[in-house]
């Protein structure tokens, strides 16, 4: 498989890298073709924009978003194939301004991603959240119900469109193509407040 031809049910990795103050992260999705590609190069820069139109709207400005990447599910052949991965440079700031006090990037706002069968999955975006939009539930650092609110509204309005007609979100496993594939039926938001290492590293433990 190679980004130069997209057939339907073939699962795609896309990351989007953030950057502040000499820090580079980022989040990784698993993307869908609903239907074949019939001009990939313009429909994956579609699906680059509305992952980072996601991503701009959850952070605040002093966060860059840097770049998007996405590539074919299969890992990297040998000898290297350029045809399974397209970078889209962005550059471009959050679009929520600062308004408080920001939690270390160690705090991540956790979103579910809801699926009907097995365990959701989650994604950790850091350098989102206020001080003053938590506050404490015995020993748990909680979103106050109006950031919950707010979070969840901002991510509903992305989801009117979404990653588009041509490409759906899923949770894709297994080795060295996905075996199990589930779509994503919808992101929610957590009022839990997530610390994570930033050096932590992610494995899986079933492939």
């Amino acid at each position: 498989m190679t980004l130069s031809t997209i057939s339907q049910g073939e699962v795609l990795t896309a990351r989007v890298y953030k950057q502040h103050a000499g820090y580079l992260w980022a989040n990784n999705y698993e993307i869908e073709a609903t239907q074949d590609i019939t001009n990939p190069v313009t429909s994956l820069e579609f699906l680059a924009n509305r992952l980072v139109e996601l991503e701009r709207n959850l952070h605040v400005s002093i966060v860059m978003i840097d770049r998007v990447t996405i590539s074919t599910y299969v890992p990297d052949s040998l000898p290297y194939n350029p045809n399974t991965l397209a970078v889209f440079p962005f550059s471009v700031p959050g679009s929520r301004g600062m308004t408080g006090t920001l939690l270390p990037l160690e705090a991540c706002l956790f979103v579910r991603r809801n699926v009907d069968f097995g365990r959701d999955g989650r994604l950790l975006y850091r350098c989102c959240i206020f001080h003053e939009g938590t506050s404490n539930i015995g020993l748990r650092t909680v979103l106050t119900q109006s950031s919950l609110t707010n979070f969840q509204n901002i991510i509903n309005g992305w989801r009117s469109i979404g990653v588009g007609n041509e490409f759906r979100l899923v949770m894709a496993s297994g080795l060295p193509i996905p075996t199990n594939v589930r779509v994503v039926n919808n992101l929610q938001v957590s009022e839990k407040v997530v610390f994570k290492k930033f050096n932590n590293r992610y494995f899986r433990r079933n492939p």
